[in-house]
């Protein structure tokens, strides 16, 4: 019973930083949530190097804007995290990726709370399965 609630816990706070940092991964990613910035910021560096010519483009036209608004920024951080998102790499397992990050979650929680390694993959697949789940429904 423990197990299943250590599980459950691990894939609800994989649910809620995937919330507060705008739920990046999904199609409706938003530029309003909390934590949103992480994921700009992921999604700038990663337009810098990969694409540096884009992201000259992009930054010339968000510097020709002469007062941008607060929704002119938010609509530019939404435009510039589409541009990267086909692009990430390593960024899916620490913020970009739902199912991704949730693993390593789990794994550090079932690590807090237990040495038995079968307990521990236990805790990791119930939690995948949970973050699966709770993503189709949300």
């Amino acid at each position: 019973m423990t197990v299943i609630f250590i599980a459950i816990l691990a894939a609800c706070l994989t649910e809620f930083l995937n919330y507060c940092v705008g739920k990046p991964g999904s199609k409706e990613f938003s530029p309003y949530e909390i934590f949103s910035f992480y994921t700009v910021w992921l999604s700038k560096r990663r337009l810098k190097q990969s694409r540096p010519k884009d992201w000259a483009y992009y930054k010339t036209q968000y510097n020709q804007v002469e007062s941008p608004d607060n929704t002119f920024k938010k609509d530019f951080n939404k435009i510039v995290y589409e541009a990267a998102e086909p692009l990430f790499t390593w960024e899916r397992a620490f913020g970009m990726c739902s199912v991704c990050s949730g693993f390593w979650i789990s794994l550090f929680t079932g690590l807090y709370f237990t040495k038995d390694i079968v307990e521990l993959i236990t805790i990791v697949l119930l939690s995948h399965v949970t973050i699966r789940l709770l993503n189709k429904v949300i």
